[in-house]
């Protein structure tokens, strides 16, 4: 007996040393066949640094330099290729417009930061990314998702530096009160199983696992098919070398805490910037978020939450008659 327990210990610690030396080698593969996709698409001129000050983030800027606005993209979280993504939906714009994608810290081409990356942090980095990359505002903000408290914030803090917002089925704050009602109603496993959610993509990215488990299936699913087999092959690069940031995973833990939630819908402030939010989820909630905001008309777009992609056309169609009443 004794025999067969000694086996059975040499059999679990090779089968460890062997899944051990496995991982270790995706990783590093991981790490050199990522380096490679993130090299490649920075050759292909979306690469743009501009210092913040210890780290620098990514400014592609695409469009009409002198056309009728300048339209700065939010991403939402995870979405490190906007640039290539949105650009079915913002190739509709570029003639009239100026287009300025950021990546913010840790996403896409930027630069990774081990700060806390909170809504007021972020919005700093971005205004000075725009600052010294010489981009001058008013700024219409055009965010999808988590870039939704970024906006609020902003044109709530920085009146005077933003004409706009155009929100796409965005991260929705709500007051401290509900975020602990939300909590209150979890239980002690679905805190284990929300704490291991959010880090399962950080995981697998560092671990080379990804090329093995198929995340991206299971956060954007077919949407992504309509995009060119290259460019959705560059997309996915991009998306998992975010998925790999610090900052990226900050993010997520904590608007899954409701800790930023709380925070955007407590520092809002009313006003009459024009806006308006297109809702492929949750419409009467994006009513409430409305009133909060001000001046917000609210679309009722049911569908995929990556509605840029999903229902572009109605997007395009919404924006466009948007910005015409900004002209007129």
């Amino acid at each position: 007996m004794k025999k067969i327990g000694k086996n059975l210990l040499k059999v679990l610690g090779c089968t460890v040393v062997c899944l051990s030396l496995m991982v270790a080698g995706l990783s590093i593969y991981n790490h050199i066949k990522l380096t490679g996709e993130i090299n490649a698409i920075k050759d292909k001129g979306y690469y743009n640094p501009v210092s913040t000050g210890d780290h620098s983030l990514n400014v592609y800027v695409t469009g009409n330099e002198n056309g009728d606005h300048t339209i700065v993209a939010l991403s939402g979280w995870s979405d490190g290729e906007m640039y290539i993504s949105w650009r079915p939906l913002n190739s509709q714009f570029e003639d009239d417009n100026q287009f300025v994608f950021i990546d913010r810290a840790g996403y896409g081409l930027s630069d990774d930061v081990r700060e806390s990356m909170t809504i007021d942090y972020v919005v700093e980095d971005y205004r000075t990314a725009l600052r010294n990359a010489g981009i001058e505002g008013p700024y219409i903000l055009l965010s999808h998702s988590l870039g939704s408290l970024y906006t609020a914030y902003w044109e709530s803090t920085y009146p005077d530096e933003i004409e706009a917002c155009i929100l796409m089925d965005g991260t929705l704050p709500i007051s401290v009160e509900e975020v602990d009602e939300v909590l209150q109603k979890r239980s002690f496993t679905d805190n284990i199983l929300n704490e291991g959610t959010s880090r399962l993509p950080y995981f697998l990215t560092h671990t080379g696992l990804s090329r093995i488990v198929d995340i991206n299936a299971a956060f954007y699913g077919d949407v992504m098919s309509c995009l060119d087999p290259y460019d959705r092959y560059e997309a996915f690069s991009l998306i998992n070398s975010t998925y790999a940031s610090h900052a990226c995973l900050y993010e997520l833990i904590h608007v899954n805490s409701g800790e930023e939630l709380s925070w955007t819908w407590e520092n809002i402030v009313t006003n009459d910037i024009p806006k308006i939010y297109l809702a492929a989820s949750d419409y009467e909630g994006a009513l409430t978020y409305a009133d909060r905001l001000g001046n917000t008309e609210v679309y009722d777009l049911p569908g995929d939450h990556v509605i840029f992609l999903d229902r572009t056309e109605d997007c395009a169609v919404i924006i466009d008659g948007f910005l015409a009443s900004l002209d007129a």
